[in-house]
């Protein structure tokens, strides 16, 4: 799991991936403004969180204080927004100009992955070269990393249809049903417990005890039943098989990223 890196990590790498094409931009005398990081969100700690385990709650002390994070998340964390929306405002001549400079004639170095998805990204102008720079050649990088992002589409595309994984889950729908929370899968709940949030006649402050009043009974009903630990177990089954299925394009992707941190800590260091 280490060859993800962790999420501070992938902010110094797009951070000077950044950097780099701003320079480049000004070299086609526009601007390109360095957009500040959106505020993690819950399992970004690693880059890399879809591959983790985050379909099952069992926590039922965090669960009686949090819920599921979303008081949090519905606080006001935004996303920030993108400075360059500028080029909008621009003439029509000069935004053609700008996305030329940006991303060259339109080819892309792109990659399409069985059981994952087809995966590209621009392989002319200020990006192309950027990554260029940053990661070395595109072809290679685009292959490995549409990997690394992608692995959790068959992962959880496995886990979703394990008979042991959905035999496990009636005996929690019948706890949760007695606790007057007719819900068939997990999702449901966090589902309902996350739309409480969208009833403008709530306040925050009213609607997340119903919050935590689901996450509780769901974490309670999930150890009573067994059914988390048999979907950590399988989650964890089908993680080392698709582990053992992509180790060579996952053991390349750590090389290429740990040799771009190399990079991207000296451009950042060089530009303070």
């Amino acid at each position: 799991m280490d060859a993800y890196g962790s999420y501070a990590e992938y902010e110094i790498l797009t951070k000077a991936l950044q950097v780099k094409i701003a320079r480049c931009m000004a070299m086609h005398n526009f601007t390109y403004h360095i957009s500040k990081t959106s505020p993690k969100r819950r399992g970004e700690e690693h880059w890399g969180g879809q591959f983790q385990m985050d379909l099952t709650n069992d926590d039922v002390e965090k669960s009686k204080r949090e819920g599921y994070g979303l008081y949090q998340e519905a606080a006001g964390q935004t996303t920030p927004k993108d400075p360059n929306t500028y080029v909008n405002s621009l003439p029509p001549s000069r935004q053609q100009a700008w996305n030329r400079a940006m991303v060259g004639d339109g080819h892309r170095a792109e990659a399409t992955l069985p059981g994952i998805t087809k995966v590209g990204i621009p392989a002319g102008g200020c990006i192309g070269e950027a990554y260029n720079q940053l990661y070395g050649d595109l072809q290679t990088y685009i292959r490995v990393s549409g990997v690394m992002n992608g692995l959790g589409i068959p992962l959880k595309g496995r886990w979703g249809k394990d008979p042991q994984v959905l035999a496990a889950s009636e005996p929690w729908r019948q706890c949760m049903k007695s606790k007057g929370l007719p819900f068939k899968e997990w999702k449901d709940a966090v589902e309902a417990a996350a739309k409480i949030y969208e009833d403008n006649k709530l306040s925050r402050q009213q609607a997340h005890p119903e919050e935590i009043r689901i996450a509780t009974a769901d974490a309670e009903c999930s150890v009573q039943t067994g059914k988390s630990t048999v979907e950590r177990a399988r989650f964890t089954y089908y993680q080392q098989q698709l582990l053992k299925e992509w180790e060579p394009q996952i053991g390349q992707y750590k090389q290429i990223r740990e040799a771009a941190l190399v990079k991207a800590r000296a451009e950042l260091s060089s530009n303070q």
